[in-house]
C-alpha cells in the first residue's frame, strides 16, 4: 500500500501520526529510503550532494537504534494482534491464514538478516570523512574537503557506482521497513468522520494496540490536522488548523467537514 494513497476513490492530503517513537523511526527513514530512489538515476553535481546526505542521515537514523531488533518486535506485535483474530467467526480465516503465514516468513527473512548490514558504508574514505564534519555547517567545501569536491567532479559513472554501492550495503533493512510499513498500513480501515468546530475525538478499544493514525482531507480544505494520544489511552484527539498566513500563528478551523480517518 503506498504511503500517499488514501482510502479507495478518495482525493485529497494523506496526514500521518505516529503513536510510537518505533513507528516515528520507521517513517523517518521511509522519507530517506524515498529520496535515494529519487536520485537513483540522475547524476550531476548537486543531485550528488543530495545523494551522499541522504547515504549520511539513513546511516545515522540506522545505527542510532537496532532496527534490525525493531523491525523484529513489530513483527511479533503485527502477528499477535492478528492471531486474536482466529475465534472471530465474522472474519475470513483463509485471508487471516495467508497474512499469517506472510508475517512469518517476513520475520523469518529478517531473523536472517546479518546484525551487521550496512556497517561497511561507515569505512569508506569518503563516507567517513563526511560524517566526521556532519556537525560543521556547510563543511563539504572544497576548501574545508577537498576529497568531496574531487569525487564530485569525478563524472556520473564514478559517483554512481559509488552510490549504488553505499545503498546495497543497507538495501535489506530499507526493504524490510518498506514491507513492515506496508503491513501497517493495510491493518487500518478507514471510517468517515465529522469534524465538528475544529474538532473530532476517536474513540478506541483499550485492547488495541495503536500505532500510527492516517486522516486524509478532501480537496479544498484549508487546514491541517494535528493529533494527541498515546498507544493506550483509548482516545485519538484531532484537531484541524488553518494554515497560517505570514508570522501568524495557526488557529482553529470552525466549519464543520467530512474526513477519513483510519487506526492502524
Amino acid at each position: 500500500m503506498d504511503h500517499f494513497i488514501g482510502p479507495q476513490g478518495a482525493t485529497g492530503a494523506l496526514y500521518e501520526f505516529p503513536l510510537r517513537d518505533s513507528i516515528r523511526l520507521s517513517l523517518r527513514l521511509e522519507v530517506l529510503d524515498r529520496q535515494l530512489a529519487a536520485v537513483a538515476d540522475h547524476r550531476s553535481p548537486e543531485l550528488n550532494r543530495t545523494a551522499t546526505h541522504a547515504v549520511l542521515s539513513t546511516l545515522d537514523l540506522i545505527f542510532r537504534e537496532d532496527l534490525r531488533a525493531h523491525l523484529l518486535q513489530q513483527i511479533y506485535y503485527l502477528q499477535r494482534n492478528y492471531e486474536v483474530l482466529r475465534t472471530r467467526e465474522d472474519i475470513m480465516q483463509e485471508n487471516l491464514a495467508t497474512l499469517l503465514d506472510e508475517l512469518e516468513q517476513f520475520r523469518k527473512e529478517l531473523g536472517q538478516l546479518k546484525a551487521a548490514t550496512g556497517r561497511a558504508v561507515r569505512f569508506d574514505p569518503l563516507i567517513s570523512a563526511l560524517r566526521q564534519r556532519g556537525s560543521i555547517t556547510d563543511a563539504a567545501m572544497a576548501a574545508d574537503l577537498p576529497m568531496y569536491q574531487c569525487w564530485l567532479q569525478s563524472g556520473a559513472e564514478n559517483c554512481g557506482k559509488d552510490f549504488l554501492k553505499w545503498v546495497e550495503s543497507f538495501d535489506p533493512l530499507l526493504s524490510a521497513n518498506r514491507k513492515f510499513l506496508a503491513l501497517l498500513r493495510e491493518r487500518g480501515e478507514y471510517r468517515e468522520c465529522e469534524a465538528e468546530q475544529g474538532g473530532f475525538v476517536a474513540s478506541v478499544a483499550r485492547n488495541q494496540e495503536l500505532w500510527m493514525v492516517r486522516i486524509s482531507l478532501p480537496n479544498g480544505i484549508p487546514c491541517f490536522p494535528e493529533v494527541s494520544g498515546t498507544s493506550d489511552s483509548g482516545k485519538i484527539h484531532v484537531r484541524f488548523l488553518h494554515i497560517p498566513v505570514g508570522f501568524a500563528a495557526a488557529k482553529p478551523y470552525r466549519p464543520n467537514f467530512t474526513f477519513m480517518l483510519a487506526v492502524c
